[in-house]
């Protein structure tokens, strides 16, 4: 092999390595910046443990609105302002009239944690769940959560930590998801295979036309995917 193309194949095993401990061991934990990734391709094997303390860290509640107190069980909601998030709180809001504790919670990258309170991805979040829980009718025991995490590992350690009931997801329809939004297409699955709760998944607005905020007993689909009701 000539010195040239031992340069090449080492080269290739230098990025090669560096962006797969930056998809592996960040990209799993819900780290989507692409500084990181450039960086693991400069620094290819040196970048491996910088990546493993990285995605070591839990998910961290980043913003937490006032608690509510609710007569009824748990329950919650991902949403990150796509028709199919909508269409689960939408979803909650009956359950809510009914005397349920709503938890809206909005996923975002991990790296906003170790930013400002100003930073612009927990402002969005926060702006989003505000603007959600203003579907709740008056009186409704409604709590918003901004988390720093993976979107299936932050509502699933957000279910435990409030002792939830129920997690109500929409799967997304097919299709490539909107560049912003946080809740990826698989997060249901993952979530309907390890949650200890069940799992709500409604049928996704591009079956059915959106019920409007508050309608009455809309259809859902539970984790065994059979037909339910709240």
């Amino acid at each position: 092999m000539g010195s040239t193309a031992l340069a090449v194949v080492l080269g290739v095993v230098w990025v090669g390595s560096g962006l797969l401990a930056a998809f592996v061991l960040l990209g799993r934990q819900g780290y989507r910046d692409w500084r990181w990734y450039v960086t693991g391709a400069v620094l290819g094997p040196l970048f491996v443990p910088v990546a493993a303390e990285r995605a070591d860290r839990s998910v961290r509640v980043l913003d937490a609105g006032p608690d509510a107190v609710g007569a009824g069980a748990t329950v919650v909601v991902g949403v990150d302002g796509s028709s199919g998030a909508d269409e689960a709180v939408r979803l909650a809001v009956p359950l809510a009239a009914v005397g349920a504790r709503v938890v809206l919670v909005a996923v975002v990258d991990p790296d906003a944690g170790d930013g400002p309170p100003d930073d612009e991805r927990r402002v969005r979040a926060r702006s989003l769940l505000d603007d959600r829980a203003r579907w709740f009718g008056r009186g409704s025991a409604v709590t918003t959560e901004v988390v720093g995490g993976q979107p299936a590992r932050a509502l699933l350690a957000v279910a435990r930590a409030e002792g939830a009931a129920v997690i109500v997801l929409v799967p997304r329809p097919a299709g490539p998801p909107a560049a912003a939004a946080h809740l990826l297409g698989d997060v249901g699955c993952r979530l309907a295979h390890r949650a200890p709760v069940p799992v709500l998944l409604a049928r996704p607005p591009a079956s059915r036309s959106a019920p409007a905020a508050g309608s009455k007993d809309p259809a859902v689909h539970d984790r065994a995917g059979s037909p339910s009701r709240p």
